[in-house]
């Protein structure tokens, strides 16, 4: 009597199920990461645009409005020059190289301190590294000491632009206060 051996396949249901389940997770990874292009439609008709198609029924004693009315409620103008404040960061600022006195003063300090230590070649060798290392040290904390801050405030405009001005003090405006460019410089608007 032979034994029916048992079949190692799937079922076709399964097997849709999870070729559904891989692409569908693909597709969301690359969603996420920006590999997907984004959307290019037209946006849908506005209210007034619609309202603008509809036929104006004349009553007497009644003064509909005109759709080019409607047009001109619906959509207001444009301030070229106003926007939202999107952000205020502050921007640390390092020098670029010291003036040299940092180096000098800690070469001078890293050799006598390695002077003391040890004896013959030894000390001659730590009198020569503690020099270095002090140079280098000294340098590091000289370029430290001459940093300073300045604010980037980025403002998103009204016609959808994006502009960074930059200030050398914090500035009393925050995110979402609402501002306006008139010659080049930010004013509360």
């Amino acid at each position: 009597m032979t034994t029916p051996t048992p079949s190692h396949r799937l079922h076709p249901l399964v097997a849709a199920a999870a070729v559904s389940v891989t692409l569908v997770s693909l597709v969301g990874v690359a969603a996420i990461t920006g590999v997907l292009p984004t959307s290019n439609s037209t946006p849908a008709p506005s209210l007034a645009q619609s309202a603008a198609n509809i036929p104006v029924i004349q009553s007497p004693g009644l003064h509909p409005k005109q759709p080019a009315q409607l047009n001109a409620a619906a959509e207001p103008e444009i301030c070229r020059q106003c926007g939202i404040i999107e952000s205020v960061r502050p921007i640390q600022h390092h020098a670029q190289r010291g003036s040299g006195v940092g180096a000098v003063a800690g070469a001078v300090i890293g050799g006598v301190l390695g002077n003391q230590v040890g004896g013959g070649n030894g000390r001659k060798a730590a009198t020569v590294a503690g020099a270095i290392g002090g140079g280098y040290a000294g340098n590091e904390i000289e370029k430290r000491s001459k940093t300073w801050t300045s604010y980037e405030i980025r403002v998103r405009m009204e016609d959808g632009g994006m502009r960074s001005f930059s200030r050398s003090k914090l500035p009393d405006w925050r995110s979402g206060d609402r501002v306006k460019i008139i010659d080049g410089n930010l004013t509360s608007a």
